[in-house]
């Protein structure tokens, strides 16, 4: 796989990820309840942002280091549990605590769908490297 067909794939990720955030978002901003929005917007920041880079940084170790891909899905996969960590003790921390387990079940679901696509594309591409 050369060059261009992999930053057409980090191209395609970077809208696919955009597409399953829009679409987690939109049903839950018109249909969730109140205690619902902010732990939406936070999902759809964390998905949107990190598996942006994601996608992108992929394409800079898989061009350049393809012998390190390994250690970057590994690396992937742990910043990204760190960062959800993060994300919920910050939002603990600002909220006091209050509608915990709904901030917790939203940015889940983000979290699961997302760990999901991630595994399914990734799994797909690098059969073909």
């Amino acid at each position: 796989m050369n060059n261009q067909e992999m930053k057409g794939l980090a191209v395609s990720y970077t809208l696919q990820v955009l597409f399953l955030a829009l679409l987690l978002y939109f049903p839950i901003r018109f249909w969730g309840t109140d205690g619902m929005q902010v732990p939406s917007l936070v999902g759809f920041l964390f998905m949107l942002f990190f598996y942006a880079a994601d996608g992108w940084i992929w394409y800079w170790v898989a061009s350049r280091h393809k012998k390190h891909l390994t250690s970057f899905f590994t690396g992937t996969s742990g910043f990204r549990f760190l960062l959800a960590l993060a994300i919920l003790g910050i939002y603990y921390k600002v909220s006091g605590g209050a509608e915990m387990t709904t901030f917790l079940l939203v940015l889940m679901i983000y979290y699961l769908v997302l760990l999901i696509h991630h595994s399914v594309f990734f799994s797909r591409v690098s059969k073909r490297l």
